[in-house]
């Protein structure tokens, strides 16, 4: 561990012990103020979101002349996936620039903003099918399960190697089973927005120090 991923571990260990604190002793606080829409922590969501696209862009501008295609796909579907979530967590600038939400959202977003993970489509809630069920399995195989792989079958690991896919390391993996653990238990509502600032965060340091050096110099490894 790296000592900005460390400095970055303490701030994120502070942030999560204000949250468990007000979350059971002043629940109402957790939700109206420390979990408010355009608050703290929602800021520093998408700063880590935006902070995740200029380090894998960078990364990628310095190594893609001698990289090999697979780098540069696998850098910039991270780069648009983190800049999409970025997005909709702010309802793409909605608020900051005073947009209006257009009638098909009005009628269709439960919230009544321009985002997508708000929508009901069918009856169906994308946040609750996509964002929620869905995207929480993803997240656990490739938090528990890719990490395994990776370390006991050898092609397997070779091909995640092949494809300069980020790796998380074990205190990463362990990190990020103790926050969700934790979140989990917290009375107060909007708790799940405080697990959405740590999965972020953990992604964020999984790009910063990932297990397998090769994704940070790829172009060394040819």
């Amino acid at each position: 561990m790296n000592g900005l991923e460390r400095s970055l571990w303490v701030a994120f260990a502070i942030i999560l012990g204000m949250g468990v604190y007000w979350g059971f002793e002043q629940p109402q606080f957790f939700t109206n103020e420390f979990m408010r829409e355009d608050g703290l922590v929602e800021y520093a969501t998408v700063v880590l979101l935006l902070a995740g696209c200029v380090l894998t862009f960078v990364r990628w501008l310095k190594h893609r002349a001698g990289s090999e295609w697979t780098f540069t796909l696998i850098s910039w579907l991270i780069i648009l996936v983190f800049f999409f979530v970025a997005g909709e967590e702010l309802s793409w600038g909605q608020r900051i620039f005073d947009l209006q939400t257009t009638e098909y959202f009005k009628e269709n977003n439960a919230q009544e903003e321009l985002n997508l993970h708000n929508l009901t489509v069918g009856g169906v809630k994308i946040n609750k099918l996509v964002f929620g069920l869905i995207l929480t399995t993803l997240i656990m195989i490739y938090i528990v399960l890719v990490p395994i792989l990776y370390w006991k079958v050898p092609w397997i690991g070779k091909k995640l190697d092949d494809w300069y896919i980020p790796i998380p390391q074990w205190w990463q993996s362990a990190g990020y089973l103790v926050l969700t653990l934790l979140i989990s238990i917290i009375p107060a509502s909007k708790n799940w927005e405080l697990l959405e600032f740590g999965s972020v965060m953990v992604f964020f340091l999984i790009l910063l120090n990932p297990r397998n050096k090769q994704v940070l110099e790829p172009s060394h490894n040819l």
